[in-house]
């Protein structure tokens, strides 16, 4: 009986022509949320679309359920449209409720879906947006302000995942708009962090790539440089890639704070604890 249910409420909209399309939508949500079928997301979907050409003067309004029908619209895999639809939203409305949360998103969907093998196009549909540097960083520095403190539930510890894809993906869309800044070089480090801790090694590398192929826009390339080959060190166990790395940094900065430490990990590289502390017997 539960799963007719949602059939039902949507065969009843689907027969009103009239009917008001806030209930229409609300009903539909609750359908989605216990029984989320294709058909369901389709016609909610298509509800969010005509409900949204009625809110063009409702910033709020229209903020929030453009960030329901972007999220929905992944959801169906139709990740252009997603990015459509808050791109829209956050040009018609940048000062909506939802308009941080529309930013974070479409970051991500921009980095991961849409443009995923290359950063740079989804760097410039931003900078589109934001084509000044200094509106960029106001803009975006107090949301992955925001994500960064809220994205841990303290309470069990673990990593709210949608917050921390917005918050490494945000970063590295800041750092490609705004150069030689300490703030947002700390965040696309800390966004590099968060990659490691979350096991992502390849977004880790491709983050410390971009900062070395970028040498003018940042002042951390030989920390880039370190951490590129101790993540192949110590999280890839890929030896004959870290030792590549160490010598490359050596060769470059060998009066770098972490040139001693690269000097160390070369020793050491490939043993095991037991080896290494053998070998200060």
């Amino acid at each position: 009986m539960k799963k007719i249910i949602p059939f039902l409420i949507m065969t009843f909209f689907l027969s009103c022509s009239n009917g008001d399309l806030s209930n229409k939508i609300a009903a539909l949500e609750k359908a989605h949320a216990e029984t989320p079928t294709t058909e369901i997301k389709k016609e909610l979907l298509a509800s969010y679309t005509t409900y949204l050409n009625e809110l063009k003067d409702d910033a709020n309004s229209y903020s929030q359920f453009a960030h329901k029908k972007a999220m929905l619209e992944m959801d169906l895999n139709q990740s252009n449209d997603a990015s459509l639809t808050l791109t829209t939203a956050i040009q018609n409305h940048p000062a909506g409720t939802s308009s941080n949360k529309n930013i974070g998103l479409l970051s991500s969907v921009l980095v991961n879906q849409v443009h995923a093998k290359d950063l740079q196009v989804a760097i410039d549909n931003f900078k589109k947006l934001y084509p000044d540097p200094a509106n960029a960083k106001s803009t975006f520095s107090p949301i992955i302000k925001n994500l960064g403190e809220t994205m841990l539930d303290e309470k069990n510890g673990s990593w709210d995942r949608l917050k921390v894809r917005d918050f490494i993906s945000l970063s590295r869309i800041q750092a490609g708009i705004v150069k030689n800044d300490d703030e947002v070089q700390k965040s696309l480090f800390n966004a590099a962090n968060m990659s490691l801790a979350t096991k992502n090694y390849a977004q880790a590398l491709a983050i410390y790539d971009y900062v070395l192929t970028h040498p003018d826009d940042f002042s951390k390339v030989p920390t880039a440089l370190f951490l590129k080959g101790f993540t192949y060190d110590e999280h890839l166990k890929n030896f004959d890639e870290a030792k590549k790395h160490y010598k490359d940094f050596l060769e470059k900065y060998p009066e770098d704070g972490y040139a001693d430490s690269v000097k160390a990990s070369l020793k050491n590289l490939g043993k095991t604890a037991e080896e290494i502390i053998e070998s200060f017997k």
